[in-house]
């Protein structure tokens, strides 16, 4: 398996997942000729895409969903519960696309990809995280799990084991209250249906299990409240100086370098 996050931040969020016999892409929240152009560097097309896995209806999620699926004719995949909202800001274009519906802690299978959607706590009235494991593996795993307040208990035991992990590290909260932001904008942040600050992110991190955890990335910084060097530092804190695997970070307007996921 192969990871490559295009994208992340309130700007649009795009993440790209193939191997050799599958390519998915979760959320649409840059352009078509962005996620191309971005592939492009790594000399991968974006023709034959399988599937676009939608986390909710935000715009920094969705905006771009109609002319990528459109354009590469994959199968949407998402909540009916999201499906109305993101449908009416998206003026009902999806009304004439291949959408199917998913639920949450329920097994599907899209190519060589075995997928579990799982429910975040975000202010919408559904947000997916994923859960991604390569049929026939034991353990080529990928979790993406941003653009919630905390990540219920149920799941924490099953993401704790898991290969590469994207985690929202959205803010700092010092940062945030510093911010010339509204206060009910703040507030709504630091709720838990808002996002994970760096302290947030790293009382998980401390829960996860590092015999098989290989790659965190910190995922949906604010461009406003958060810089890389101090959620980089809040984790060295959280384990002493050193950092607990390879850390990365997701940037918004360049893509990571490819992540390889190979069986353990």
């Amino acid at each position: 398996m192969e990871i490559i996050v295009l994208a992340s931040g309130s700007k649009g969020n795009a993440t790209y997942i193939q191997t050799k016999s599958t390519k998915i892409l979760i959320d649409s929240g840059i352009s078509y000729l962005q996620v191309k152009n971005r592939l492009a560097l790594y000399n991968i097309s974006l023709s034959n895409l399988d599937a676009i896995l939608i986390t909710h209806e935000h715009t920094d999620h969705i905006k771009h969903l109609i002319s990528i699926a459109t354009k590469t004719k994959a199968k949407i995949y998402m909540s009916s519960i999201t499906y109305p909202e993101a449908n009416r800001r998206l003026s009902g274009a999806l009304n004439c696309l291949d959408v199917s519906f998913i639920e949450a802690n329920k097994k599907y299978s899209i190519g060589d990809l075995n997928i579990v959607p799982i429910t975040l706590s975000h202010d919408v009235d559904n947000c997916f995280g994923y859960l991604i494991k390569q049929n026939g593996s034991k353990n080529i795993t990928y979790g993406y799990i941003t653009d919630t307040g905390y990540i219920p208990d149920e799941y924490l035991s099953i993401i704790a084991n898991l290969q590469v992990i994207s985690i929202e590290s959205n803010h700092d909260v010092k940062m945030l209250k510093e911010s010339n932001r509204a206060w009910p904008l703040i507030q709504r942040i630091l709720s838990k249906s808002g996002h994970l600050s760096n302290v947030q992110c790293c009382d998980y991190l401390k829960q996860f299990n590092y015999k098989y955890v290989k790659t965190i990335i910190l995922s949906h910084l604010s461009e406003e409240c958060n810089l890389d060097s101090i959620a980089i530092k809040e984790v060295e804190n959280n384990f002493n100086g050193v950092l607990p695997c390879n850390v990365l970070i997701a940037k918004q307007h360049i893509p990571l370098n490819i992540i390889e996921v190979e069986d353990v």
